[in-house]
């Protein structure tokens, strides 16, 4: 199970680093195009890009160690006392990623339901790029519980090793 839940974080992941090139991607045309006097309007398709990258990279990041974690008081604590905090921190996060999933989720259907288009130069239905940040929220609290799981059964969480070996 937990190769499966690395896969689909690996695969976030790689989606995340492909709306990130495709920001790099959309201007470079944007520029060229400049230069043979034409208008293309590609600011509205690069924010779409930067929404699903942020989001779909959430649980990658967190799984494997990316994100700043304040831990100045909770590493000076018994081995018992840290791992309380770690699931309370846990589950506050499972709370507040689940209920932004499910809002983000609602109004990804809801959008859809009612044809919603983006309101720039490029009419978009609004269910597509609201899809990527549902997405990345829904995978994002699905990493938080699995680490929870993981504390509460008294192994080491994934975000406690940065993959990346930045000092901490």
């Amino acid at each position: 199970m937990r190769k499966n839940l690395n896969r689909l974080y690996s695969v976030c992941g790689f989606a995340a680093a492909f709306f990130l090139a495709s920001i790099a991607v959309v201007t470079i045309v944007q520029i060229v195009a400049r230069q043979f006097h034409v208008a293309i309007e590609t600011t509205e398709v690069a924010g779409f890009c930067l929404a699903a990258s942020t989001f779909l990279g959430l649980a990658y990041t967190f799984a494997n160690g990316g994100h700043v974690r304040i831990s100045l008081v909770s590493q000076f604590l018994p081995k018992g006392a840290h791992r309380i905090i770690e699931l309370w921190c846990c589950s506050i996060g499972i709370a507040i990623s689940g209920y932004a999933a499910w809002q983000m989720t609602l109004f990804t259907i809801q959008s859809f339901d009612f044809g919603d288009l983006s309101p720039g130069m490029v009419a978009m239905p609004l269910w597509i790029p609201q899809s990527g940040v549902a997405f990345g929220l829904i995978t994002l609290t699905i990493g938080i519980a699995e680490q929870a799981t993981l504390i509460f059964y008294g192994k080491t969480a994934g975000y406690e090793v940065n993959i990346d070996g930045a000092a901490e």
